[in-house]
């Protein structure tokens, strides 16, 4: 060893971020850019359309014209499906009621993003409002588009099932499944943003009584002297 070496001062171990919050605060920053009002007035305008024609109408791709054409609902909007409840949806929807499943897959190419944002900006803003200084909270905001990839590998099953019927497709099995994680990712979500707004109201009535409380404490004072 040297003087040299002796005299070097110790070089500062570099401060590593462990990948856990580096994927928190990633999502976060996603989040956060979903948190603006334009943003959410669009993704709630096209999802009142989406919705209001992709469930109450009696268009062709629309589920209640699936549901009168094939006499039951489609395995979209179950919570699951076995591999034996598809192929049993497809065979008793018979060729006019396959064709109109088919129609609401096309429209299903769209509607996971739809609601996916909708849901995804809707909780970024509430929770942006609800603790601004809670950074990484709007990680939740994420959840939504996580919901909206389950539905598309749902979708990718039931494009599977409609191409091998009259045979069962091997993938049918993973549509239940998805189906699932969806419903359960979708709900969580759903659950997360009614308590984030009833949290948000509970603090603004709060916040608003304060002052009022306040202001009301000179005047009680004056009456007890």
């Amino acid at each position: 060893m040297t003087t040299a070496d002796i005299h070097q001062p110790a070089q500062p171990r570099a401060h590593t971020v462990p990948a856990g919050h580096r994927i928190v605060w990633s999502l976060a920053s996603s989040g956060a850019r979903l948190a603006h009002w334009p943003l959410w007035l669009l993704t709630t305008t096209v999802f009142g359309v989406f919705a209001g024609a992709f469930f109450t109408s009696s268009a062709a791709f629309a589920i209640p014209h699936v549901e009168a054409v094939c006499r039951q609902a489609p395995p979209d909007v179950r919570f699951t499906s076995s591999a034996a409840d598809v192929l049993g949806f497809l065979t008793g929807c018979g060729a006019a009621g396959r064709e109109a499943y088919r129609f609401l897959q096309v429209a299903d190419l769209f509607y996971p993003t739809v609601f996916g944002m909708f849901m995804a900006t809707s909780m970024a803003l509430v929770i942006a409002r609800l603790a601004p200084e809670r950074h990484a909270l709007l990680a939740l905001a994420v959840l939504p588009l996580l919901g909206s990839v389950f539905d598309y590998l749902e979708n990718v099953c039931a494009w599977l099932a409609l191409a091998a019927f009259p045979g069962p497709a091997p993938t049918s099995s993973l549509l239940g499944l998805a189906s699932a994680a969806k419903n359960l990712t979708f709900w969580t979500s759903g659950v997360l943003l009614l308590g984030a707004l009833a949290l948000l109201v509970i603090a603004q009535v709060s916040r608003r009584a304060r002052p009022r409380a306040n202001g009301a404490d000179p005047d009680a004072s004056g009456a007890s002297d």
